[in-house]
């Protein structure tokens, strides 16, 4: 079986997930980004073993707990290619007004179409770019026999919404591409995005009007 748990952190509410094989006990953090303490609390309270720290992108809201997960862990840590330099820079990566940022190395560059297996799942890296150069989503495909996969998207793709194009990197015509790519990927997906609520890929088709201004361009 696989599980997702969603914990909110830091100062503009981002959610950390922590995605497993209840069975293997393998686990992944997708976008640490502040708290380690409570992080870590939650993999050791599972009895997880953390071998991937994804980064859906560079920003420090997304990042700020990387360096002690990864110390306490030994997980590796992945980044798209394009945005391994919002980690050396913490200028880059923000904070944007905020008072913290970390600078730090990935131990895996990943690209497009790249899979990391964990347990009996896999993740597919879809490269996503729009708010960053370098930002991705996370595909799960759904187990066999089941009706509908994960999807981390990072500050992608939102509820009714998408990340916003206007900090440095951004590019709001690559976030049109990057949505008529999610957009036409087969069947559903439940929706696990950097801020704000879950949704699914069905919904977001019909109601995101970012969504529908990709797929009518």
């Amino acid at each position: 079986m696989f599980s997702v748990d969603s914990l909110v952190v830091g100062v503009v509410s981002t959610n950390c997930y922590i995605a497993a094989d209840t069975e293997t006990r393998e686990a992944a953090v997708i976008d640490p980004g502040d708290k380690a303490g409570l992080i870590l609390g939650r993999v050791r309270e599972k009895g997880l073993t953390l071998r991937y720290i994804f980064l859906t992108h560079g920003h420090f809201d997304h990042t700020l707990a990387l360096e002690e997960v990864r110390r306490a862990t030994g997980a590796k840590a992945v980044i798209h290619e394009a945005d391994a330099v919002y980690l050396r820079d913490a200028g880059l990566s923000g904070p944007f007004g905020r008072a913290k940022a970390i600078t730090a190395e990935a131990d895996v560059l990943t690209r497009h179409g790249e899979t990391f297996p964990l347990g009996a799942y896999t993740f597919e890296v879809l490269h996503t770019p729009g708010h960053t150069p370098g930002s991705i989503c996370l595909r799960v495909p759904a187990p066999e026999g089941g009706t509908a996969g994960v999807l981390f998207t990072g500050d992608t793709l939102f509820e009714d919404d998408c990340g916003r194009c206007d900090l440095p990197g951004g590019d709001y015509a690559a976030m049109l591409a990057s949505l008529r790519l999610l957009a036409s990927l087969e069947g559903d997906y439940t929706v696990y995005p950097g801020h704000d609520v879950a949704t699914t890929l069905s919904r977001e088709r019909k109601r995101n009007v970012n969504m529908r201004e990709a797929l009518e361009g």
